[in-house]
C-alpha cells in the first residue's frame, strides 16, 4: 500500500481533484490491481499526453497544468522494499515525472523504517517548497535583477546557477519593479545587493532559502551596526526592507516563518538631511550659476520656489505643464509622489520663466532637456545633484548642502514671509498637516520670538 500524503499539506496544487491522489472522499490511490487492468492500461494509453485527469476515471480531460508537486511519503511495496516517492512536474516532458529515494531503507529492519522515512521526507519537502527540483541538477535559469548594472553590461542579465537565495531576491525584486515608484525600487535592490553580497562572501550564498534563520539575519544587522557603523534610521530602514522581503516568501509559502525578528538596533543617531542656505551663501551660489551656467539657475529658482523633488518632479517637468495665466504648474501624475497637484507659481519666477523664454519652446519638451535648454530628451536623475556639488565645492560652501537644500530654503522663506500652514503644506505637496508639522520642525525647528527678542539688562554696554 502507499502511504499518501494528505491533500492539505501533502500536495502543491493549482485546483481540480486527480484519481491518482487522495481527496478528502477518496482515502487511497488506485489499487495495483485496478491500475493493471487492460481498460486502465488502454485510457492511459489513449490520454498519454494529458498533465491532469479531472473527476474519476471513466471521463478523464485534458487540461492545463494542475499539480506542480506531491510531496514525499513512504511507500511499502509488499514485498519488503520500502522506498519515498515524490512527483514533480516536468515542462519538457509535460507531465508528473516520479522519483524514488532507496538510500538506507534495505539494511533497516521494519521498526526502523518510519523514522528514517521522516528524515527524508522532511529534508525533501522543505527543499521542494524551497522551489529545487531534481532533474536540474541545482541549476536554475533566471532573469537576475540583484547582480550590479556593471556585471550585466558583461555577461548579461539572464543567470544560471544553483544560488537559490540570489534567484528568490530576483523574483521579489521583479514583483516589487511594478508595485512601486522607480526611486524606490532602486532602495530595494541596493539594499538586498548588499545583503546577498553580504551572504555570499560569508558563506551562506549556497543555502537553500528556507535555512536562512533569525541567527543568520541577526548576524547580518550586527554587521551594519558595528562594522558599516550605519545610523539608527538607517538599520531600521534595511530592517522594514528586509522583513517585507521575508513575508513575501512567506506569503508565496516558499518559507514557513519569517526569520526577521527581535533584531538588534542601533543606537547611533545622524541626520543626513540637506541643510537650508543662508542668505548669504544662497546669493554667492546664484550669482556664479547666473554667469556660468543658465540651465542650473532656472532650475535652482524652480526648485527653490515651486519645492519640487528634484529627481522626478523637476527634471520631468515639460514646457505644457506652466500655466502662467492661473500662475500654476502641474505636477503630472507619473511624476509626483503621491498624487497629481498644483502648485502656484511666484511672480519672480514667473520674470524668469519670460525671461529664459520658456514657453516659446515645443509644449511637449521637457524644460530640462539633455542639452541646456527644453529638448524631447530629460536629462539625468542625478545630473542637478551632481552640478550641484561642483558649484558648492568651487564656491567652498558647507558641504551639508546639496541640491536639495534649495526646496528647504524656499519653504523657510516662504514659512517667514507669512504663509499658512495649509498655504505651506499645498506647495510642498504633503497630503496632511501632520506629514508638514513634521517636516517645519525638522528643518527649521520651534522659533519663538521671545527667544530671538531675548536681552537681559546685564549685556547693556557688553554687546
Amino acid at each position: 500500500m502507499v502511504a499518501a500524503p494528505d491533500l492539505g499539506s501533502g500536495v502543491e496544487r493549482r485546483g481540480g481533484s486527480s484519481p491518482f491522489i487522495r481527496t478528502s472522499n477518496r482515502k487511497t490511490l488506485f489499487s495495483r490491481d485496478l491500475q493493471n487492468k487492460p481498460v486502465f492500461r488502454h485510457l492511459r494509453s489513449v490520454f498519454s499526453d494529458c498533465r491532469f485527469w479531472r473527476g474519476d476515471a471513466r471521463t478523464p480531460e485534458k487540461m492545463e497544468k494542475q499539480i506542480d508537486v506531491v510531496l514525499p511519503y513512504l511507500v511499502d511495496s509488499n514485498n519488503g522494499t520500502y522506498f519515498v516517492e515524490y512527483r514533480c512536474f516536468y515542462i519538457k516532458t509535460n507531465r508528473l515525472e516520479r522519483f524514488r529515494v532507496y538510500k538506507g531503507f534495505a539494511k533497516l529492519c521494519p521498526e526502523q523504517v518510519a523514522g528514517h522515512a521522516k528524515k527524508i521526507i522532511s529534508h525533501l519537502t522543505d527543499k521542494l517548497k524551497s522551489g529545487w527540483r531534481p532533474w536540474d541538477g541545482n541549476n536554475v535559469i533566471y532573469r537576475d535583477e540583484v547582480e550590479y548594472h556593471n556585471v550585466v553590461s558583461i555577461t548579461g542579465r539572464t543567470r544560471k546557477d544553483k544560488n537559490q537565495i540570489r534567484r528568490y531576491f530576483s523574483e521579489f525584486l521583479t514583483y516589487k519593479k511594478s508595485d512601486v515608484s522607480l526611486k524606490s525600487y532602486e532602495t530595494y535592490q541596493s539594499k538586498i545587493r548588499r545583503f546577498e553580497l553580504w551572504l555570499e562572501s560569508n558563506g551562506y550564498g549556497e543555502l537553500l532559502l528556507s535555512q536562512l534563520t533569525n541567527e543568520i539575519i541577526t548576524k547580518y544587522f550586527i554587521y551594519l551596526i558595528q562594522k558599516r557603523k550605519l545610523d539608527s534610521v538607517t538599520v531600521k530602514n534595511y530592517r522594514i526592507l528586509i522583513s517585507s522581503m521575508f513575508a513575501y516568501f512567506l506569503k508565496t509559502k516558499l518559507i514557513k516563518e519569517n526569520p526577521v525578528h527581535d533584531i538588534p538596533r542601533a543606537s547611533k543617531l545622524v541626520d543626513n538631511a540637506a541643510r537650508p542656505i543662508t542668505d548669504r551663501d544662497m546669493k554667492k551660489y546664484l550669482e556664479y550659476v547666473a554667469l556660468h551656467d543658465k540651465q542650473m539657475l532656472v532650475a535652482s529658482l524652480f526648485q527653490f520656489f515651486l519645492l519640487l523633488r528634484p529627481g522626478q518632479e523637476l527634471r520631468l517637468m515639460k514646457v505644457q505643464d506652466i500655466d502662467l495665466h492661473r500662475k500654476a504648474a502641474y505636477v503630472a501624475d507619473n511624476n509626483a509622489k503621491m498624487r497629481k497637484r498644483v502648485v502656484t507659481i511666484p511672480l519672480a519666477l514667473e520674470e524668469l520663466i519670460l525671461n529664459a523664454n520658456l514657453l516659446a519652446f515645443d509644449a511637449n519638451f521637457y524644460i530640462f532637456g539633455k542639452f541646456g535648454e527644453p529638448g524631447p530628451v530629460t536629462i539625468g536623475k542625478n545630473h542637478f545633484n551632481r552640478k550641484f556639488r561642483i558649484y558648492r565645492d568651487i564656491l567652498k560652501l558647507s558641504e551639508k548642502y546639496s541640491f536639495y537644500s534649495l526646496k528647504h530654503t524656499g519653504a523657510g522663506i516662504l514659512m517667514e514671509s507669512g504663509a499658512t500652514l495649509a498655504e505651506l503644506m499645498a506647495q510642498l505637496g504633503h497630503t496632511s498637516f501632520e506629514s508638514t508639522i513634521h517636516y517645519v520642525r525638522r528643518h527649521f525647528g520651534e522659533k519663538s520670538q521671545k527667544v530671538v527678542n531675548l536681552r537681559p539688562e546685564f549685556l547693556k554696554g557688553i554687546i
